[in-house]
């Protein structure tokens, strides 16, 4: 920027691919402050150059739009431009300001990261493991959530994509949940689905808790760094950017028998389950008559077969920016307006999210400023429909209703003359008209977010500075939930509506003063800072009681009782204090020494104060040792922190919990049943990594190896107290530790790399672990799956009882629960990986992601409702015809009966003695009876329905036509492509057959829908 001020027409050019040996124009020798930019060859700044007078101590690094001042520098001495991943430049200065173009080192080639605090770092200057995700790579394959687009693209980041409707997607780095910073503020209140991925410059994953250790506890579990676009390249700069897709098929839909009607025991009925009479065969049965609003004789047949499917509706995403840049002399700005529209794959989902951006800077002598915020509205018609319950579509079209009837015949869900009180449907007992629930029974929501920013530096001196960030963030959230008179198995069969409220800020407000020099080899930088972090949230709902007066009138004003109402607040502070050190010997030996002090709200007066240090360090071994030629670059590196996290709000405060309308319109006020401890202390983890980095043969190959370590200490839980004290438990420390410990690998080669060929392919796996490390004996679980050394995320459960080579021990043809619980397997996945390929053919580029988890369990709650339900495809069985049709009950269950003996076990479940005789069962029983009892409701999982989650999809695909220069010049813009874009395009699961497994649980999850489409992108 300082370049800008200064104008162009007082700049020397120099470029780096030309000899720089400037002479003297007749300068006197004398001393001066000497200034400039340093740019790459794209025009665009290089932050943290470094720039030294050589053979001398007086350095320093260029600055956030690349300038520098080196004070007292005599005319024609020599200045020495270094960077990472550039040749180095040396510049003999005539006394004018220098404009310093650097040229890419293919033999030096690497990355600059945002770390915490949005300093942006040299990769090979960092002791922890960071990845970088470009903007670019995130712009073309858009929908609605920008997170599923970085699934399989970062080792260690495992993002559980869901299939329902406005679900954003699940992101863990190492196993647990990270902390978001946007432009270096941590706002409390922002997600990546706030971020339009057209303003995304990049993301970088600091996946340790060394790595975000001046972000203290809210970054002890790592951070995604969001970078946003700033215009760099002075001028107008105009984009625009627009991708739709829509749903071409399924990777996964349940389905449903349609041999059997509704009913049960063979017998149809159009009250509950799917055991009722064969259809298709001139039966004939009471039924009811969507047309007339009568019962009416007809035949049974198979006429909603397709109900599922025909119920279904066309989805789709479109995602659509328009972005404007500018750069002058003094600042630019860059603003961008993001809409994306959402339909749904169920009748009435519609999405509409509005991301409105603005953000721009200015360089005015010694002061830096900038600024930028993001607004977000995002609005809905209706997001019910998921899940096992009562407005579930899958729960009500395929678990619970049969084949018997076609939906389409109930599009006219009010019975005429009766709307707004009577649903025009056959089921009366706990089903509703699907089209009903979805139009009628809706859960709406409207909210608007704000985040903003401001930044301001000062510089003291070339080397010192102090600067200032604040964040504040806003929100207003409001839902409304209905449902009419008529409901059958909704909220209330008398009509309902619920309203709630939410709004909340946060402030998160940095202090820095920071300094930097060079002496002769050595490169010292630092930092010491204090944050002020403060959050407050406001709720409050109301709904209705017994009904509603007025058929369709949905307020509070029309409860028949008196509504019921709760408000809730919270807020919390934490003031911080911190400090790092940066050392650097002959750009090869780098260390790092952090120290943070908090003081937080929700701890005891006696432990709020609490400090944790962190210490990381680098080697370049390619520039200590001399390595094969082959070997290009490698590098050790190692870090170690201490972080605590304080407690959650209240947890240390009694406050009465107050209740209206508790017994005849009276209010009632409850003191707390847990015990506030004042001695808690904060939850403390251990973290250590190693890892190691090499680039071969001119850096066509990368790898990366990473070894974590996490212990946790001090947990708390609520512990069981004598009810004579006045209360029933209290919050404590206790002595269990847990250890969670993994491998990320990272691998990139550029496999062809010629004038119209390249193809470049990136790797990333993960192991993660979780481990008990101590057994508390008193307050851990207690069984025989918790014990030091063993893993955390078990699962058991009770399994059937079996004879020792594991057939189903029947007693009278049924098998029967184990009084003990078995184990089942672990929730976590073994592994996860990711393979991404780019080829490059001139200007056509094709992208395909793929990525997967090995390992883990999961229950298949799907598959367990069809059973017991009667709907499950499989369930239509010679057996089940034989005992529906012809009357006759003769279904044996493999197994084995017990004809005599004993036996004994122990408390876990382990056999002590066994004296028993088995034959094989013989037993005959109702085939329905049978699947009912080995398949029971789906609330109580059976052990033979947990399933492998193991899957890998084809993530994304892509086919890019980028339009050649003189086509963009010949229509007058800077650049244009037009793509054909794909996202989940190919499943293979393991043993999940009708639901994705992504989301690593089921729960009815709907089908998994392909999305194809096409993305066009136009610069002006």
């Amino acid at each position: 920027m300082l370049l800008l001020l200064l104008g162009t027409s007082s700049l020397g050019v120099v470029n780096a691919e030309t000899s720089l040996n400037s002479k003297s124009l007749g300068v006197n020798q004398k001393t001066a402050n000497c200034i400039g930019v340093v740019k790459d060859a794209a025009g665009e700044t290089i932050i943290g150059a470094s720039v030294v007078v050589k053979g001398t101590t007086n350095g320093t690094i260029t600055g956030i739009d690349g300038d520098f001042s080196l004070p007292n520098v005599t005319v024609g001495s020599v200045i020495q431009i270094s960077y990472v991943g550039y040749q180095t430049t040396e510049i003999t200065w005539d006394g004018k300001p220098i404009n310093v173009i650097l040229k890419e080192d293919a033999q030096t080639l690497g990355e600059v990261v945002v770390t915490a605090l949005g300093l942006k770092r040299e990769e090979k200057a960092l002791g922890y493991a960071v990845q970088k995700v470009s903007g670019t790579e995130l712009s073309t394959i858009k929908t609605v959530d920008i997170a599923t687009s970085l699934t399989g693209k970062v080792a260690g980041l495992n993002v559980q994509n869901s299939t329902e409707f406005n679900a954003a997607p699940t992101i863990l780095v190492r196993g647990e949940n990270p902390l978001i910073v946007v432009d270096g503020v941590p706002y409390s209140n922002i997600s990546l689905r706030d971020i339009a991925s057209d303003d995304v410059e990049s993301i970088d994953v600091l996946k340790g808790a060394t790595a975000s250790a001046l972000y203290g506890a809210r970054g002890g579990s790592g951070v995604i760094m969001v970078t946003t676009k700033k215009n760099k390249k002075e001028g107008l700069d105009i984009s625009v950017n627009s991708s739709t897709m829509f749903n071409a098929g399924y990777l996964a839909i349940p389905e449903a028998q349609h041999s059997y009607s509704s009913g049960t025991g063979g017998v149809y009925d159009s009250y509950d389950y799917v055991w009722g009479d064969k259809l298709d065969i001139g039966r004939t049965a009471v039924q009811y008559n969507p047309y007339t609003y009568e019962w009416e004789e007809a035949p049974l047949v198979s006429k909603g077969k397709d109900n599922f499917r025909n119920f279904l509706e066309q989805g789709m995403s479109t995602n659509n920016n328009i972005s404007i840049g500018w750069k002058g002399e003094k600042g630019g700005f860059r603003t961008s307006l993001n809409h994306v529209y959402n339909k749904g794959q169920y009748p009435n989902e519609k999405l509409h999210k509005l991301t409105y951006t603005l953000n721009g800077n200015v360089k005015l002598g010694k002061w830096t400023l900038e600024g930028g915020a993001i607004w977000n509205k995002r609005f809905f018609s209706n997001n019910l429909g998921s899940g096992y319950g009562g407005g579930g579509y899958i729960y009500n079209l395929i678990v619970w209703t049969g084949a018997n009837y076609d939906v389409r015949d109930f599009r006219n869900y009010w019975v005429k003359g009766q709307e707004g009180s009577k649903q025009n449907w056959l089921y009366s007992g706990y089903y509703d008209n699907p089209y009903f629930l979805a139009y009628e029974c809706t859960n709406s929501n409207d909210y608007d977010k704000l985040n903003t920013y401001g930044y301001v530096k000062y510089d003291i001196t070339p080397w010192l500075n102090i600067s200032n960030r604040t964040g504040v963030d806003f929100y207003a959230d409001r839902t409304q939930t209905k449902n009419p008179i008529g409901a059958i198995n909704m909220y209330d069969k008398n009509g309902y509506y619920s309203i709630s409220k939410g709004t909340g800020f946060s402030v998160n407000s940095d202090l820095i003063l920071s300094a930097n020099h060079t002496f002769g080899d050595f490169a010292v930088s630092g930092l010491f800072g204090g944050t002020m972090y403060y959050y407050y949230d406001d709720s409050l709902s109301s709904h209705t009681n017994n009904g509603l007066s007025v058929p369709g009138f949905y307020s509070l004003n029309a409860s028949i009782d008196p509504v019921s109402s709760s408000a809730s607040y919270k807020s919390k502070r934490v003031n911080s204090l911190y400090g790092n050190l940066s050392l650097s010997w002959r750009d090869l030996l780098y260390m790092d020494v952090t120290g943070r002090n908090d003081w937080s709200s929700t701890l005891p007066v006696e432990t709020r104060s609490y400090f944790y240090p962190s210490v990381s360090a680098s080697l370049i071994m390619s520039e200590f040792i001399n390595l094969p030629q082959w070997i290009t670059f490698w590098k050790l590196r190692g870090s170690w922190t201490v972080t605590k996290s304080d407690l959650d709000i209240f947890d240390t405060m009694q406050a009465y919990s107050v209740s209206n309308n508790v017994w005849d319109g009276l209010n009632t006020a409850t003191y707390p049943t847990s015990l506030r401890s004042s001695t808690l202390k904060p939850v403390t983890s251990r973290s250590y990594e190693i890892g190691t980095e090499f680039n071969l043969w001119q850096n066509r190959l990368h790898f990366d190896v990473a070894f974590y370590n996490k212990l946790k200490y001090n947990l708390t839980r609520q512990a069981t107290i004598s009810s004579a004290s006045g209360f029933s438990s209290t919050l404590i420390n206790y002595d269990e530790e847990q250890l969670r410990r993994g491998v990320e690998i990272a691998v990139g080669a550029d496999l062809i790399k010629s004038k119209d060929w390249n193809w470049s392919v990136n790797v990333n796996w993960a192991r993660d672990r979780y481990f008990y490390h101590k057994v508390d004996p008193v307050y851990s679980t207690q069984n025989q799956w918790v014990q030091d050394g063993l893993r955390w995320d078990w699962i058991s459960t009770n399994d059937w009882e079996r004879d020792p080579n594991g057939n189903l021990i029947l007693y009278n043809g049924l098998p029967r629960k184990s009084e003990y619980q078995s184990f089942v397997g672990y929730e976590y996945p073994d592994w996860i990986w990711g393979i991404n390929s780019t080829l490059n053919y001139k200007n056509w580029t094709l992208y395909v992601a793929i990525d997967g988890r090995v390992g883990g369990v999961a229950y298949n709650q799907t598959e367990q409702a069809m059973w017991n339900s009667g709907s499950h495809p499989d369930s239509d069985t010679p057996e089940r015809y034989e005992e529906v049709v012809n009357g006759n009950i003769n279904y044996v269950a493999q197994g084995v009966k017990v004809i005599s003996g004993s036996v004994e076990y122990d408390t876990d479940g382990n056999i002590l003695s066994d004296t028993r005789v088995f034959a094989p069962n013989d037993v005959p029983v109702s085939y329905q009876e049978f699947i009912q009892t080995y398949q029971p409701w789906s609330g109580n999982a059976a052990f033979q329905n947990y399933r492998s989650t193991t899957f890998f999809k084809i993530r994304e695909l892509s086919l890019t036509y980028t339009l050649p220069k003189l086509a963009c010049d010949w229509v007058h813009v800077k650049g244009a492509s037009v793509s054909f874009i794909g996202q989940n395009i190919l499943l293979w699961a393991k043993e999940f057959k009708y639901a994705d497994p992504d989301i690593q649980n089921d729960n009815l999850n709907s089908p998994s829908q392909r999305f194809l489409g096409f993305n066009v992108k136009i610069d002006f």
